[in-house]
């Protein structure tokens, strides 16, 4: 019986889910494709229709779950609010989802994970491409909040007060990206290790961004 595009795509779905919990537990290198089919419920051959090797999958993983899986974070920098509140709102926000959400752990584990040496499939630059895209993003974004330059920003004072929010927005942006990877890794170790997910746990990157 010919499958319908539907089916297709819950496969797919399947399948991506599958891999990303799989590279998360196991590694890239570590995992194979009959593994993430076996744990999808599926056969290998559905795997190879989706995809044609694991450097695919991979790639498929991080850019199909980079969005989806962080956007909701993310949007706490866009809501209304002083600047101090929503980046306060936002570092509790991450460790809230280190900490219970099993998807947001999953796919930080394996691109902050992700290893470069020779032990990784061929044709992971693609990957890592998207790993460095999204890091990159993330810095501009913060970096841009922080310099209070956002279209739409408010920080509750009025556009007079744009661009006070950090007297070095890009050094406050990497000191505070460098903590939320230094974050996502600990989690990935044990989340019962992270900073307390309320004010007090985010209270020194919170210092060392906004004087």
């Amino acid at each position: 019986m010919r499958r319908t595009a539907e089916e297709a795509a819950q496969t797919k779905a399947a399948l991506l889910e599958a891999a990303l919990f799989q590279f998360a537990e196991h590694g890239v290198a570590a995992t194979k494709l009959a593994d993430v089919a076996q744990r999808a419920g599926l056969t290998r051959g559905a795997v190879y229709h989706h995809f044609t090797d694991k450097t695919a999958l991979y790639a498929a993983v991080i850019a199909n779950s980079w969005d989806s899986v962080t956007a909701p974070v993310w949007a706490v920098l866009d809501s209304d609010g002083p600047v101090e509140d929503r980046l306060r709102e936002f570092l509790v926000a991450w460790l809230r989802r280190l900490r219970e959400d099993r998807h947001f752990r999953a796919l930080l584990t394996i691109t902050l994970n992700a290893s470069y040496g020779p032990d990784q499939p061929e044709g992971i630059s693609d990957g890592r491409a998207s790993k460095s895209y999204g890091l990159a993003d993330w810095l501009q974004r913060l970096e841009t909040f922080l310099a209070g330059k956002r279209d739409g920003a408010s920080d509750g004072a009025g556009a007079g007060h744009r661009g006070t929010h950090a007297d070095d927005p890009s050094g406050a942006a990497a000191g505070i990206l460098a903590w939320l990877c230094g974050t996502a890794l600990l989690a990935a170790t044990d989340p019962d290790l992270l900073p307390p997910s309320d004010a007090s746990g985010v209270a020194l990157p919170l210092r060392g961004a906004l004087p």
